[in-house]
Order: structure tokens, then C-alpha cells, then sequence
């Protein structure tokens, strides 16, 4: 079994990556239910950790747009043969793009930019 790899998003710690993602995946249910956020401590989290991923993953960059709010939103997503409905966050930027992303996704790609970064 491999060891726990920690993850730092912001002023967040995380003894794992497992544990990061359980962090915002159990927050959907709240930000569905807000419609959007716009404003507060936890968009500022979500804030931190789009702009990370957006640095770490070229094709994502912002260049110049800004993060206008955060939303959960059902996404169709075919699994086992059949559509079914999943709840996904998604921002909205400056520009008027409403954009999903992946939380797990958004981890992963923050933690490899930060090893990449140790080994330099």
C-alpha cells in the first residue's frame, strides 16, 4: 500500500490526497443548496484551489479572467451503460464561461505540480 501523500491548498492542510477530496466533495450538498457562492471563507478555499489547478495544468490558465463564483450543478455522466446525474462544481469566470471541474482531478494535478516544483 502506498504512503499518504500530504496536500497543501492555501491555508489548508491535508494528510492526504484522499482526505483533501473528501473535504470539498462533502461540501457539494451545502453549495448546491446556496445556488452560488461568491463570496466568504469557503470561496476563497474553492478560489485558491481552481487558481492552483489552473496553474499546474497548461490549457487552463486563466490569462486574465477572474473567478466570478462557484456553483454545484448536475452533470450527465454515462456510467455502467446509462446517463445518470452527478452533482459537479463548476466556476464561473469573467468572460461568462461556466466551467465544471473535477475536484479529484484539481488535487492530483495540484500535487504532482508541487512535487515537480520540490524537485527543482
Amino acid at each position: 500500500m502506498g504512503r499518504s501523500v500530504p496536500v497543501k491548498i492555501g491555508q489548508k492542510e491535508f494528510a492526504s490526497k484522499q482526505k483533501a477530496r473528501s473535504y470539498y466533495m462533502d461540501q457539494r450538498p451545502d453549495v448546491k443548496a446556496a445556488g452560488v457562492i461568491s463570496e466568504g471563507d469557503y470561496f476563497e478555499e474553492l478560489k485558491e484551489l481552481f487558481t492552483l489547478y489552473c496553474d499546474s495544468c497548461p490549457g487552463w490558465e486563466l490569462n486574465g479572467r477572474l473567478i466570478k463564483h462557484f456553483t454545484v450543478q448536475n452533470e450527465p455522466r454515462f456510467t455502467n451503460g446509462r446517463w445518470v446525474s452527478h452533482p459537479c462544481y463548476k466556476v464561473q469566470l469573467s468572460n461568462g464561461e461556466l466551467r465544471p471541474f473535477s475536484i479529484e482531478k484539481a488535487i492530483n494535478a495540484i500535487v504532482k505540480a508541487a512535487a515537480a516544483n520540490q524537485k527543482k
